[in-house]
């Protein structure tokens, strides 16, 4: 019982690979997200003429 419990928990049983695709795909999702909103950013102080002017 509980050698059949450690390999289905253990990191390269099902669940244990499971959880870890999740993070990644969370852990990606959540870098384009922070991508796409320091690029919209950028855009709307270039538009607005905000950006610091180098002396």
């Amino acid at each position: 019982m509980a050698d059949t419990l450690f390999l289905l928990l253990y990191w390269t049983g099902p669940i244990g690979i499971g959880i870890f695709l999740v993070c990644l795909g969370g852990m990606l999702y959540l870098i384009a997200k922070a991508d796409e909103i320091s690029k919209r950013t950028k855009a709307m102080v270039k538009e607005k003429g905000l950006e610091k002017k180098k002396e």
